[in-house]
């Protein structure tokens, strides 16, 4: 069955009947409605708006590709999905020119793009963006907002400030659209804020001890199936966000001596079950991650490390999120003394544990052993502190409104306030709560480092003459394939000056689809003695093996001098003539040829 709408439709209609068998016997809660059932979709209209005018800001507009590294694998895998049907996860990766374990890839995020292309009718990079605009504004929150109401508190000072939080900092989940790019990434961490409150909810932390243990189990179980199918790190993230919660638990039980009284063989199935666990945990730990890549290393000390993120500002952002900064070191510190919420302390004591290794310590085996998962990079660690900062920071914020509003002077100043917007005719309560909120929002928006990032990065996403991978010439010459090259021909690329991109956009086969790439001796043959055609005969058999009948040129000009840019030295510069006729042309570097030397 190739993959579409139907086959979606029909996984998440046998999804909604399992989880309808596993609840039926929960209560219902409907009551008369009231105005704070309605709270939740207010904060998440609260976090959406200015985060959506942040991504307009970011992305410009909808058609315009990210012009980093990553994107020619992901624009190019969605267009795969779609030419083939195939949306596994176990092939994705094939487009590189691998196979078996290597072609691995997991494919959700492609997936969803592609059925928006099926569904909507845009071209990919169009659905690419509309995907990620929801994973930030509205998944991303909507996962915050349901940590801290199932954790910390529904009150509507809690929800206002998750969502005001949730939204202005930068390590997530703006950098990570420009970082990479690493959209499949995003989406894996936006709805790591329900696995937490899965894990909370194993042991009875938090709200949520009154749904039934076997509901928080299974959605458990689908939410890392889920999210092994956006990102595999995404399950040792689990895994180091889940040793905390187990050891609170083990200090819950162990201390029982008359457990072991009582009922010795379930104290030690207990036991076993907990070795067990942890010799799971190691073996997804040390497995679940990619090929040993080591190119970046570390970029401060591990003081300067702390500090980054106390303040917030990781990756040695040059201007420090006050607002996020402050609230969170006053709910970490508020921790200590609530033991209710020890936890979250614990759970983002690993995490920032997990960033000081990537952002300080040398290269070698433990840093590998540590954080090799994430390819040892500094801005994918940096990336997982927004999943307890906000949190941290709700119950900073909660701790400091509440006793500002408790204290006397401040209880005076408010009753003041109130009494005067009253005799206008005014609700004074609503209007201080109003002000507050927007100027709390302001505050955090905008006295930190977002709007300086926003403005930087959305160089990424320009798209004129100097942009880094595609210009408006070399995609007019793209739109133009369909009339110029048959279906069935194959045209040779040069992936690193952005010429591979005419497979996402047109669905014209391309000789090489991303910028590494296995190359077969008749790829390799083609990329660097194409010109020979003419004189050589093995340069027209590889033609003819791999089909290849066109040549497209966008020059010298590439995304990245890697040496790796250096590998298609026949297919850079061309000119009419020894075997190559001119076909299109746009601009001044954006050449279509037709290989006629081996007629």
């Amino acid at each position: 069955m190739p993959w579409s709408i139907l086959p979606y439709l029909l996984v998440s209609a046998v999804l909604a009947a399992g989880a309808l068998v596993l609840t039926r016997g929960v209560p219902w809660r409907l009551t008369t409605p009231h105005w704070r059932k309605y709270l939740p979709f207010a904060a998440l209209a609260l976090a959406t708006l200015p985060m959506t005018w942040r991504f307009i800001q970011l992305v410009g507009s909808p058609a315009h590709p990210s012009q980093v590294f990553d994107n020619v694998f992901h624009l190019n895998a969605i267009r795969f999905i779609l030419d083939s049907g195939n949306a596994s996860s176990l092939t994705l990766a094939s487009i590189q020119g691998v196979q078996g374990l290597d072609a691995v890839y997991p494919a959700a995020w492609h997936s969803i793009a592609a059925l928006l292309v099926q569904l909507a009718s845009v071209d990919i990079p169009t659905a690419e963006n509309v995907l990620n605009l929801v994973i930030v504004v509205l998944l991303w929150p909507a996962s915050c907002l349901f940590l801290v109401a199932k954790t910390i508190s529904r009150r509507p000072a809690a929800l206002i400030i998750a969502a005001v939080i949730a939204g202005t900092q930068v390590a997530f989940p703006y950098l990570m659209i420009v970082w990479g790019p690493l959209f499949p990434y995003s989406m894996a961490l936006s709805m790591m804020p329900v696995v937490i409150v899965e894990l909370a909810a194993l042991v009875r932390i938090g709200r949520t001890r009154t749904e039934p243990l076997l509901s928080w189990a299974a959605a458990l179980v689908l939410s890392l199936a889920g999210l092994a199918f956006a990102h595999t790190s995404s399950i040792n993230i689990t895994v180091a966000l889940g040793l905390p919660i187990l050891a609170i638990l083990w200090w819950r039980i162990m201390p029982r001596r008359e457990m072991l009284r009582v009922n010795p063989a379930g104290a030690w199935l207990f036991l076993a079950g907990t070795v067990g666990i942890l010799a799971v945990a190691a073996v997804l730990w040390l497995k679940l991650r990619p090929a040993p890549y080591d190119n970046w290393g570390p970029t401060v000390k591990p003081g300067a490390a702390v500090g980054e993120i106390l303040t917030a500002s990781t990756m040695q952002s040059a201007i420090p999120a006050v607002v996020v900064s402050i609230l969170s070191v006053c709910g970490l510190l508020t921790t200590f003394k609530v033991r209710k919420w020890r936890w979250m302390a614990a759970c983002y004591a690993v995490l920032g544990g997990l960033y000081i290794v990537a952002a300080s310590f040398p290269k070698g085996s433990i840093r590998d052993i540590l954080i090799g998962t994430w390819y040892q990079d500094t801005y994918r660690l940096a990336a997982l502190l927004p999943l307890l900062v906000t949190p941290l920071a709700v119950i900073g914020g909660l701790r400091l409104w509440d006793s500002t509003r408790s204290s006397r002077p401040g209880t005076r100043t408010w009753q003041v306030w109130e009494a005067s917007i009253d005799r206008t005719g005014a609700s004074g309560k609503t209007v201080l709560s109003t002000a507050a909120m927007v100027v709390f929002a302001l505050l955090a928006s905008f006295a930190g480092p977002l709007s300086h990032y926003i403005n930087g990065a959305s160089s990424v996403y320009r798209f004129d003459a100097q942009s880094e991978l595609l210009t408006p010439d070399e995609l007019a010459l793209i739109q133009r394939l369909p009339s110029r090259v048959p279906s069935d021909a194959v045209i040779a690329d040069n992936p690193w000056n952005g010429s591979s991109l005419a497979y996402a956009y047109t669905g014209r086969r391309v000789l090489t689809t991303h910028l590494f790439t296995t190359d077969d001796p008749d790829t390799e043959l083609i990329n660097q003695k194409l010109g020979e055609a003419a004189d050589n005969p093995a340069v027209c058999a590889a033609l003819r093996n791999k089909n290849v009948q066109y040549v497209l040129d966008f020059g010298a000009r590439y995304l990245i001098d890697l040496p790796g840019s250096e590998k298609y030295p026949a297919l850079t510069n061309l000119a009419p003539g020894n075997g190559l006729t001119l076909v299109d042309s746009q601009g001044q570097d954006a050449r279509l040829y037709r290989i006629s030397g081996c007629e």
